[in-house]
């Protein structure tokens, strides 16, 4: 147990590093990193993933780094569950197509919300597999909060702190996404 609880906060605290290191990039730098449909249309995949990594400015950054902490506190130990690297993973390209596919409007998104919604309800999904009753909560909440994001817009406040505008259909597709993700895998989580 104790072997895989510290594999899931090293990737924790690598996406941790990787992203306070990429904030301090030159701008120039970050362009190439960010995901940006029209390049995505031209072959640039990668931006698939790098785009996640990415932050609009230091308070943006901090309440990411903050929720990925809260994340890890929550779900990091949690025994039976699939790998967080594999989830990051998947969750940062189910996030970045459905943008792609279903929010053509999105073509600049930066931030690692959409991937800390997914996180969040794959655990919440799998506390509920593994008989936790929390989990019927955090998905309760998660549901009140984005569909009061998709019915009312974006926060225009905390748009106008991080100095971009907050990508509601990035935490929908994450959220959605981290659902999907734990049901697929829903034999592999160990029921306590």
């Amino acid at each position: 147990m104790l072997s895989t609880t510290l594999k899931s906060y090293k990737v924790y605290l690598l996406l941790f590093m990787l992203s306070t290191v990429l904030y301090f990039l030159p701008a120039s730098y970050q362009q190439l990193l960010e995901y940006q449909a029209v390049a995505i249309r031209s072959g640039e995949f990668w931006r698939l993933f790098s785009g996640h990594l990415l932050h609009s400015n230091l308070l943006h950054l901090l309440l990411n780094l903050l929720g990925l902490m809260v994340l890890m506190l929550l779900h990091g130990k949690l025994e039976g569950r699939m790998a967080v690297g594999w989830q990051l993973i998947l969750l940062s390209l189910s996030t970045s197509l459905a943008l792609y596919w279903l929010a053509p409007d999105v073509e600049i998104y930066v931030g690692l919300s959409g991937i800390l919604h997914g996180l969040l309800c794959y655990g919440a999904t799998a506390d509920i597999r593994q008989g936790f009753n929390s989990g019927g909560l955090i998905l309760l909440g998660v549901a009140v909060k984005v569909g009061s994001e998709q019915w009312y817009g974006p926060d225009p406040e905390l748009s106008a702190q991080i100095a971009a505008e907050v990508a509601i259909d990035a935490h929908l597709y994450g959220a959605i996404s981290g659902i999907l993700l734990a049901l697929l895998s829903w034999r592999q989580i160990k029921h306590q």
